[in-house]
């Protein structure tokens, strides 16, 4: 008897070791109440199959998920079949707020450190949108379309850049936790076609190999020098200079 209750108390012991994610969610907006969302993960050899691993209703403005954590990984949270927000499931209790004015999540390092970047990134975006506004009022008050590219183009030029320099800085920033190939998937995924751009050979160029190694990383680049290969080979067959 004594055995069995030492098990019995091992088992118990293990399973309340166990790590678990707690997500509470807040929404100010109306239109979410009794809306399904799900929280969905990439799995599969090539990182590409999207599972659900949870899902809740959204009552009185609150929602949450709860559930024991294998392992650190990206996740999104979906309303049908369109993602609305990233986060990470991590440790302990999370938060999420959405709002008019956006989402944010915060508990938990990775979580902290994902919507910094969100943030940053989201500036940078509004000072985008910004010079499209102007450019409109710029046609309305008349202005030729050279005055109009001369004015605007340097500057979405430049922001173009900060936004590209800030996406690669902070993938490379996490090589070798989840932050860095769940970025890569959320900017890369969206491309009807897996292609090499020279911010994905910056970005892969000094990639650990837990980076390389990622099944979506992995095989999105597979894919993509597939994808150059036959473009070069069209090209070549068509007469055209490759270069």
């Amino acid at each position: 008897m004594k055995v069995f209750a030492y098990i019995a108390f091992s088992l118990a012991l293990i399973t309340s070791c166990t790590e678990q994610y707690n997500i509470a969610g807040i929404s100010s907006v109306r239109s979410l109440d009794g809306r399904m969302l799900y929280l969905r993960v990439n799995q599969g050899n090539d990182g590409v199959r999207v599972v659900n691993i949870d899902s809740c209703e959204v009552v009185h403005g609150r929602f949450s998920f709860y559930n024991n954590l294998d392992t650190i990984m990206m996740a999104q949270l979906f309303m049908g079949n369109e993602s609305f927000m990233p986060l990470v499931l991590e440790s302990g209790d999370i938060n999420v707020r959405v709002d008019h004015v956006g989402q944010r999540v915060s508990g938990g390092p990775l979580n902290d450190r994902l919507y910094k970047f969100v943030e940053k990134k989201n500036r940078l975006e509004n000072k985008m949108w910004e010079l499209d506004q102007k450019c409109l009022r710029m046609m309305h008050e008349g202005h030729s379309p050279d005055a109009i590219r001369r004015i605007i183009s340097p500057k979405a030029k430049k922001i173009a850049k900060q936004v590209e320099a800030l996406e690669t800085k902070f993938i490379k920033d996490n090589y070798d936790n989840p932050l860095g190939p769940g970025c890569f998937m959320l900017l890369f995924g969206q491309y009807p076609l897996p292609v090499m751009t020279d911010q994905i050979r910056n970005i892969i160029k000094t990639a650990s190999p837990a980076f390389l190694q990622n099944p979506f990383v992995n095989s999105y680049l597979r894919r993509a020098r597939l994808n150059s290969y036959r473009r070069f080979e069209y090209e070549l067959e068509d007469g055209d200079d490759f270069y």
